[in-house]
């Protein structure tokens, strides 16, 4: 009866999920560094003016749909 047996299947499942983090947190990593240096020449004005356009286009998108579900 196995009812009281440790699951072996669970050491390995775990050290298989540690090594798929990993790689995953590597890749963020390596993608944010491009990210960063592709970005690196933009200026604070550009990214403000960037920031209030998407606000402003999601903001407006919203609102129209709150408009259109109440009407």
């Amino acid at each position: 009866m196995k009812l009281f047996r440790k699951n072996s299947t669970s050491i390995g499942g775990d050290a298989i999920a540690e090594k798929i983090a990993q790689k995953i947190i590597d890749r963020q990593r390596i993608l944010a560094i491009y990210l960063n240096r592709k970005t690196k020449n933009i200026s604070g004005k550009l990214w403000m003016a960037i920031l209030i356009g998407f606000c402003t286009a999601f903001g407006s998108y919203c609102i129209f749909l709150l408009i259109r579900a109440l009407g």
